[in-house]
Protein backbone atom coordinates (compact mmCIF):
# COMPACT_ATOMS: atom_id res chain seq x y z
CA UNK A 1 0.00 0.00 0.00
CA UNK A 2 1.46 3.26 -0.96
CA UNK A 3 1.20 6.34 1.21
CA UNK A 4 0.13 9.87 0.05
CA UNK A 5 2.50 12.17 0.51
CA UNK A 6 1.20 15.34 2.68
CA UNK A 7 1.48 18.63 1.01
CA UNK A 8 3.50 21.16 2.42
CA UNK A 9 1.00 23.73 4.53
CA UNK A 10 2.12 27.47 5.46
CA UNK A 11 3.21 26.35 8.79
CA UNK A 12 5.89 23.78 6.78
CA UNK A 13 7.32 27.30 5.06
CA UNK A 14 7.29 29.57 8.06
CA UNK A 15 9.51 26.65 9.48
CA UNK A 16 12.07 26.69 6.82
CA UNK A 17 11.99 30.14 6.00
CA UNK A 18 12.61 30.80 9.66
CA UNK A 19 9.76 33.43 9.58
CA UNK A 20 6.31 33.54 11.33
CA UNK A 21 3.09 32.50 10.01
CA UNK A 22 1.58 35.75 9.62
CA UNK A 23 4.88 36.69 7.26
CA UNK A 24 3.83 33.91 4.96
CA UNK A 25 0.63 35.22 5.15
CA UNK A 26 1.68 38.47 3.59
CA UNK A 27 3.77 37.15 1.08
CA UNK A 28 1.03 35.22 -0.18
CA UNK A 29 -1.30 37.77 -0.22
CA UNK A 30 1.65 40.17 -1.78
CA UNK A 31 1.44 42.53 0.93
CA UNK A 32 4.05 45.13 -0.07
CA UNK A 33 4.87 45.75 3.28
CA UNK A 34 7.29 42.45 3.44
CA UNK A 35 11.11 43.21 3.51
CA UNK A 36 12.71 41.99 0.83
CA UNK A 37 15.05 39.71 2.20
CA UNK A 38 12.43 37.80 4.13
CA UNK A 39 10.28 37.82 0.91
CA UNK A 40 13.06 36.13 -0.95
CA UNK A 41 13.38 33.46 1.69
CA UNK A 42 9.41 32.53 2.09
CA UNK A 43 9.29 32.36 -1.58
CA UNK A 44 12.89 30.24 -1.67
CA UNK A 45 10.84 27.67 0.86
CA UNK A 46 8.30 27.57 -1.37
CA UNK A 47 10.33 26.31 -4.48
CA UNK A 48 12.28 23.59 -2.04
CA UNK A 49 8.84 22.41 -0.39
CA UNK A 50 7.54 22.64 -3.94
CA UNK A 51 4.25 24.16 -2.68
CA UNK A 52 1.44 25.70 -5.13
CA UNK A 53 -1.40 27.52 -2.50
CA UNK A 54 -4.63 27.18 -3.77
CA UNK A 55 -6.85 29.85 -3.90
CA UNK A 56 -9.18 28.93 -1.34
CA UNK A 57 -5.92 28.67 0.94
CA UNK A 58 -4.66 31.80 0.12
CA UNK A 59 -8.34 33.44 0.73
CA UNK A 60 -8.17 31.61 4.17
CA UNK A 61 -4.85 33.27 4.89
CA UNK A 62 -6.15 36.98 4.54
CA UNK A 63 -8.72 38.94 3.42
CA UNK A 64 -8.80 38.50 -0.33
CA UNK A 65 -10.85 35.79 -2.31
CA UNK A 66 -8.96 35.82 -5.52
CA UNK A 67 -11.16 36.39 -7.97
CA UNK A 68 -12.86 39.24 -10.13
CA UNK A 69 -16.46 39.15 -11.81
CA UNK A 70 -17.92 41.11 -14.64
CA UNK A 71 -21.34 42.18 -14.08
CA UNK A 72 -23.25 42.18 -16.79
CA UNK A 73 -27.11 43.11 -17.19
CA UNK A 74 -28.66 39.72 -18.71
CA UNK A 75 -31.27 41.56 -21.01
CA UNK A 76 -28.26 42.63 -23.19
CA UNK A 77 -28.08 38.45 -24.12
CA UNK A 78 -30.86 36.85 -22.87
CA UNK A 79 -33.78 37.51 -25.43
CA UNK A 80 -37.52 36.22 -24.85
CA UNK A 81 -37.92 35.48 -28.20
CA UNK A 82 -34.70 33.79 -29.15
CA UNK A 83 -33.71 29.81 -28.48
CA UNK A 84 -30.56 30.44 -27.16
CA UNK A 85 -29.12 33.21 -25.50
CA UNK A 86 -26.88 35.68 -27.38
CA UNK A 87 -23.56 37.33 -26.58
CA UNK A 88 -22.36 40.43 -27.88
CA UNK A 89 -18.81 40.45 -29.57
CA UNK A 90 -18.02 43.32 -27.43
CA UNK A 91 -18.98 41.10 -24.24
CA UNK A 92 -17.31 37.97 -25.78
CA UNK A 93 -13.66 39.78 -26.18
CA UNK A 94 -14.30 41.76 -22.78
CA UNK A 95 -14.39 38.34 -21.28
CA UNK A 96 -11.51 37.01 -22.90
CA UNK A 97 -9.67 39.76 -21.93
CA UNK A 98 -10.17 39.33 -18.25
CA UNK A 99 -10.29 36.11 -18.58
CA UNK A 100 -6.69 36.01 -19.49
CA UNK A 101 -5.01 38.62 -17.34
CA UNK A 102 -6.79 36.96 -14.27
CA UNK A 103 -5.10 34.05 -15.28
CA UNK A 104 -1.95 35.34 -15.83
CA UNK A 105 -2.28 36.41 -12.11
CA UNK A 106 -3.62 33.65 -10.55
CA UNK A 107 -7.32 35.06 -10.04
CA UNK A 108 -10.87 32.99 -10.83
CA UNK A 109 -12.86 35.15 -12.84
CA UNK A 110 -16.93 34.52 -13.19
CA UNK A 111 -19.69 35.94 -15.48
CA UNK A 112 -22.54 37.34 -13.42
CA UNK A 113 -25.59 37.93 -15.22
CA UNK A 114 -28.13 39.96 -13.09
CA UNK A 115 -31.77 41.27 -14.09
CA UNK A 116 -32.18 44.51 -13.27
CA UNK A 117 -36.40 44.81 -13.87
CA UNK A 118 -35.90 43.16 -10.73
CA UNK A 119 -38.61 44.40 -7.61
CA UNK A 120 -35.99 43.51 -5.17
CA UNK A 121 -32.79 44.86 -7.22
CA UNK A 122 -30.45 45.86 -5.67
CA UNK A 123 -31.06 43.43 -2.75
CA UNK A 124 -31.12 40.49 -5.18
CA UNK A 125 -27.90 41.39 -6.40
CA UNK A 126 -26.48 41.68 -2.81
CA UNK A 127 -27.45 38.06 -1.91
CA UNK A 128 -25.93 36.85 -5.63
CA UNK A 129 -22.51 38.54 -4.60
CA UNK A 130 -22.36 37.74 -1.02
CA UNK A 131 -22.25 33.75 -2.24
CA UNK A 132 -18.44 34.92 -4.09
CA UNK A 133 -15.40 36.21 -2.56
CA UNK A 134 -14.58 38.90 -4.59
CA UNK A 135 -12.07 41.44 -4.84
CA UNK A 136 -13.73 43.82 -7.11
CA UNK A 137 -15.98 43.91 -9.94
CA UNK A 138 -15.94 44.84 -13.68
CA UNK A 139 -18.84 46.77 -15.21
CA UNK A 140 -19.58 46.49 -18.68
CA UNK A 141 -22.21 49.00 -20.69
CA UNK A 142 -24.39 50.01 -19.73
CA UNK A 143 -24.26 48.60 -16.50
CA UNK A 144 -21.11 51.31 -15.77
CA UNK A 145 -23.81 53.98 -16.28
CA UNK A 146 -26.47 52.53 -14.12
CA UNK A 147 -26.01 54.95 -11.07
CA UNK A 148 -28.32 52.56 -8.39
CA UNK A 149 -25.55 49.72 -9.06
CA UNK A 150 -22.95 52.07 -8.22
CA UNK A 151 -24.20 53.19 -5.35
CA UNK A 152 -25.06 49.76 -4.30
CA UNK A 153 -21.55 48.65 -4.66
CA UNK A 154 -20.04 51.52 -2.98
CA UNK A 155 -22.37 51.25 -0.15
CA UNK A 156 -21.46 47.06 0.02
CA UNK A 157 -17.52 48.11 -0.14
CA UNK A 158 -16.65 46.51 -3.26
CA UNK A 159 -14.25 47.98 -5.74
CA UNK A 160 -15.20 47.88 -9.13
CA UNK A 161 -13.88 49.30 -12.40
CA UNK A 162 -16.24 51.08 -15.09
CA UNK A 163 -15.76 50.21 -18.49
CA UNK A 164 -16.10 52.91 -21.41
CA UNK A 165 -18.25 55.06 -18.54
CA UNK A 166 -20.65 57.92 -20.02
CA UNK A 167 -21.83 59.61 -17.02
CA UNK A 168 -19.95 60.82 -14.08
CA UNK A 169 -17.30 59.48 -15.78
CA UNK A 170 -14.88 61.07 -12.84
CA UNK A 171 -16.99 59.25 -9.94
CA UNK A 172 -14.85 55.50 -9.89
CA UNK A 173 -11.58 54.21 -11.90
CA UNK A 174 -12.48 53.28 -15.59
CA UNK A 175 -11.08 52.00 -18.64
CA UNK A 176 -12.57 53.75 -21.75
CA UNK A 177 -11.30 53.85 -25.33
CA UNK A 178 -11.34 57.27 -27.65
CA UNK A 179 -14.44 56.49 -29.16
CA UNK A 180 -15.24 59.84 -30.97
CA UNK A 181 -11.76 60.22 -32.17
CA UNK A 182 -12.53 56.80 -33.86
CA UNK A 183 -15.50 57.26 -35.34
CA UNK A 184 -14.47 60.64 -36.87
CA UNK A 185 -11.24 58.55 -38.46
CA UNK A 186 -14.33 56.27 -39.86
CA UNK A 187 -16.07 59.72 -41.60
CA UNK A 188 -12.98 60.88 -42.37
CA UNK A 189 -12.04 57.42 -44.52
CA UNK A 190 -15.42 56.99 -46.18
CA UNK A 191 -15.20 61.15 -47.44
CA UNK A 192 -11.69 60.80 -48.84
CA UNK A 193 -13.27 57.61 -50.75
CA UNK A 194 -15.85 60.02 -51.97
CA UNK A 195 -18.79 58.91 -50.66
CA UNK A 196 -20.99 61.82 -50.32
CA UNK A 197 -24.52 59.98 -48.95
CA UNK A 198 -23.33 57.79 -46.33
CA UNK A 199 -25.39 55.76 -44.45
CA UNK A 200 -25.45 54.89 -40.52
CA UNK A 201 -26.60 52.13 -38.27
CA UNK A 202 -26.96 53.29 -35.00
CA UNK A 203 -27.02 51.40 -31.46
CA UNK A 204 -29.49 51.19 -28.97
CA UNK A 205 -30.23 54.25 -27.01
CA UNK A 206 -29.13 52.48 -23.32
CA UNK A 207 -25.69 52.78 -24.99
CA UNK A 208 -24.07 56.12 -24.16
CA UNK A 209 -21.38 54.80 -26.60
CA UNK A 210 -23.71 54.48 -29.30
CA UNK A 211 -24.73 57.88 -28.92
CA UNK A 212 -21.59 59.11 -28.80
CA UNK A 213 -20.40 57.55 -32.26
CA UNK A 214 -23.70 59.22 -33.78
CA UNK A 215 -22.49 62.22 -32.62
CA UNK A 216 -18.84 61.86 -33.89
CA UNK A 217 -19.86 60.73 -37.26
CA UNK A 218 -22.71 63.54 -37.86
CA UNK A 219 -19.94 66.01 -36.46
CA UNK A 220 -17.00 64.49 -38.96
CA UNK A 221 -20.03 64.36 -42.20
CA UNK A 222 -20.67 68.09 -41.50
CA UNK A 223 -22.62 69.45 -44.75
CA UNK A 224 -19.89 67.44 -46.77
CA UNK A 225 -22.52 64.71 -47.31
CA UNK A 226 -25.67 63.16 -46.60
CA UNK A 227 -26.21 61.27 -43.79
CA UNK A 228 -29.31 58.61 -43.76
CA UNK A 229 -29.89 57.40 -40.16
CA UNK A 230 -31.15 54.19 -39.28
CA UNK A 231 -31.83 52.57 -35.88
CA UNK A 232 -30.49 49.60 -34.52
CA UNK A 233 -29.84 47.21 -31.30
CA UNK A 234 -26.29 46.13 -31.88
CA UNK A 235 -27.42 42.81 -33.05
CA UNK A 236 -26.97 40.92 -36.36
CA UNK A 237 -30.77 40.90 -37.46
CA UNK A 238 -31.01 44.82 -36.37
CA UNK A 239 -28.69 45.29 -39.08
CA UNK A 240 -29.96 42.98 -41.55
CA UNK A 241 -33.39 44.91 -41.71
CA UNK A 242 -31.57 48.60 -41.65
CA UNK A 243 -29.15 47.23 -44.27
CA UNK A 244 -32.16 46.30 -46.44
CA UNK A 245 -34.41 49.20 -45.59
CA UNK A 246 -31.57 51.89 -46.38
CA UNK A 247 -30.67 49.69 -49.71
CA UNK A 248 -34.12 49.36 -50.30
CA UNK A 249 -34.71 52.74 -50.90
CA UNK A 250 -34.80 54.79 -54.48
CA UNK A 251 -31.35 57.11 -52.99
CA UNK A 252 -29.66 54.05 -51.29
CA UNK A 253 -26.55 54.64 -50.15
CA UNK A 254 -23.36 54.57 -51.22
CA UNK A 255 -21.57 53.48 -48.20
CA UNK A 256 -22.62 51.70 -44.86
CA UNK A 257 -21.19 52.73 -41.57
CA UNK A 258 -22.77 50.41 -38.88
CA UNK A 259 -22.31 51.30 -34.61
CA UNK A 260 -20.97 48.11 -34.49
CA UNK A 261 -19.56 44.93 -36.41
CA UNK A 262 -22.39 42.52 -35.59
CA UNK A 263 -24.64 45.09 -37.28
CA UNK A 264 -21.99 45.71 -40.21
CA UNK A 265 -22.13 42.26 -40.64
CA UNK A 266 -26.21 42.26 -40.49
CA UNK A 267 -25.77 44.84 -43.57
CA UNK A 268 -23.21 42.80 -45.50
CA UNK A 269 -25.96 40.23 -45.63
CA UNK A 270 -28.74 42.50 -46.81
CA UNK A 271 -26.42 43.67 -49.38
CA UNK A 272 -26.23 40.48 -50.23
CA UNK A 273 -29.65 39.31 -50.62
CA UNK A 274 -30.16 42.49 -52.51
CA UNK A 275 -28.20 41.51 -55.43
CA UNK A 276 -25.44 43.88 -54.11
CA UNK A 277 -21.22 43.33 -54.51
CA UNK A 278 -19.09 44.69 -51.48
CA UNK A 279 -17.76 47.31 -52.03
CA UNK A 280 -18.33 47.36 -55.56
CA UNK A 281 -21.86 49.16 -55.30
CA UNK A 282 -21.57 49.68 -51.25
CA UNK A 283 -19.37 49.96 -48.74
CA UNK A 284 -19.89 48.82 -45.65
CA UNK A 285 -17.89 49.61 -42.78
CA UNK A 286 -17.96 48.74 -38.50
CA UNK A 287 -16.88 49.13 -35.42
CA UNK A 288 -15.00 47.28 -32.68
CA UNK A 289 -13.13 45.54 -34.43
CA UNK A 290 -14.22 42.50 -33.35
CA UNK A 291 -13.73 38.69 -34.81
CA UNK A 292 -16.28 39.10 -37.10
CA UNK A 293 -14.79 41.84 -38.17
CA UNK A 294 -12.25 39.37 -39.69
CA UNK A 295 -14.78 36.18 -40.45
CA UNK A 296 -17.22 38.09 -42.72
CA UNK A 297 -16.93 38.67 -46.54
CA UNK A 298 -15.28 40.83 -47.62
CA UNK A 299 -13.30 41.38 -44.06
CA UNK A 300 -14.56 44.70 -42.90
CA UNK A 301 -13.24 47.65 -42.14
CA UNK A 302 -13.49 48.74 -38.72
CA UNK A 303 -12.39 51.14 -35.89
CA UNK A 304 -10.86 48.85 -33.46
CA UNK A 305 -10.96 49.39 -29.81
CA UNK A 306 -8.46 47.36 -27.47
CA UNK A 307 -11.40 45.76 -25.83
CA UNK A 308 -8.63 42.89 -24.29
CA UNK A 309 -6.16 45.22 -23.63
CA UNK A 310 -8.78 47.71 -21.46
CA UNK A 311 -10.32 44.92 -19.74
CA UNK A 312 -6.40 43.55 -18.41
CA UNK A 313 -5.97 47.48 -17.56
CA UNK A 314 -9.42 46.82 -15.27
CA UNK A 315 -7.83 43.47 -14.17
CA UNK A 316 -4.54 45.18 -13.02
CA UNK A 317 -6.18 48.03 -11.12
CA UNK A 318 -8.37 45.76 -9.08
CA UNK A 319 -5.58 43.32 -8.48
CA UNK A 320 -3.18 46.26 -7.25
CA UNK A 321 -5.83 47.73 -5.61
CA UNK A 322 -6.27 44.22 -3.12
CA UNK A 323 -3.10 43.64 -2.87
CA UNK A 324 -2.44 47.36 -1.09
CA UNK A 325 -1.15 49.16 -4.06
CA UNK A 326 -3.70 51.41 -5.30
CA UNK A 327 -3.00 53.15 -8.53
CA UNK A 328 -2.32 56.75 -8.68
CA UNK A 329 -4.19 56.45 -12.39
CA UNK A 330 -7.84 55.99 -11.98
CA UNK A 331 -9.12 57.02 -15.72
CA UNK A 332 -7.56 54.91 -18.68
CA UNK A 333 -8.01 55.67 -22.08
CA UNK A 334 -6.87 53.56 -24.90
CA UNK A 335 -6.35 54.85 -28.42
CA UNK A 336 -8.99 53.91 -30.96
CA UNK A 337 -7.29 52.83 -34.30
CA UNK A 338 -8.69 52.78 -38.00
CA UNK A 339 -8.89 49.34 -39.50
CA UNK A 340 -9.11 49.48 -43.69
CA UNK A 341 -10.06 46.31 -45.03
CA UNK A 342 -11.56 45.09 -48.30
CA UNK A 343 -15.39 45.93 -47.53
CA UNK A 344 -14.77 49.93 -48.70
CA UNK A 345 -13.66 51.77 -51.81
CA UNK A 346 -14.49 54.38 -53.83
CA UNK A 347 -17.95 54.20 -55.16
CA UNK A 348 -18.54 53.94 -59.31
CA UNK A 349 -19.75 58.01 -58.86
CA UNK A 350 -17.10 59.25 -56.82
CA UNK A 351 -15.98 63.00 -56.42
CA UNK A 352 -12.32 62.62 -55.19
CA UNK A 353 -12.09 65.05 -51.39
CA UNK A 354 -11.86 68.98 -52.15
CA UNK A 355 -13.79 68.81 -55.89
CA UNK A 356 -17.30 70.15 -56.20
Amino acid sequence: MTTRKRRPTIVDIAKKADVSFKTVSRVLNEHPRVADELRARVLKAMAELDYHPSLAARSLAGSRGYSIALLVDQTEFFHSNDANAYFAPYLVELQAGALIACRERGYHFFVEPYDPRSENFPNDLRAQLSKLALDGVLLAPPSSDRMVMLDALENWGIPYVRIAPGIDVDRAPSVSTHEYEGTVAMAEHLLSLGHRRIAMIGGPDAHIAAGVRRLAFQDALGDKAELLFHPGDFTFSSGLVAGRALLDRPDRPTAIFAANDFMAAGAVAAAVSCGLQIPRDVSVAGFDDSSVARFVWPPLTTVRQPIRAMAGAAIEYLVNRAGGRDSVEKRIELPASLIVRESTAPPADAVPRGEP
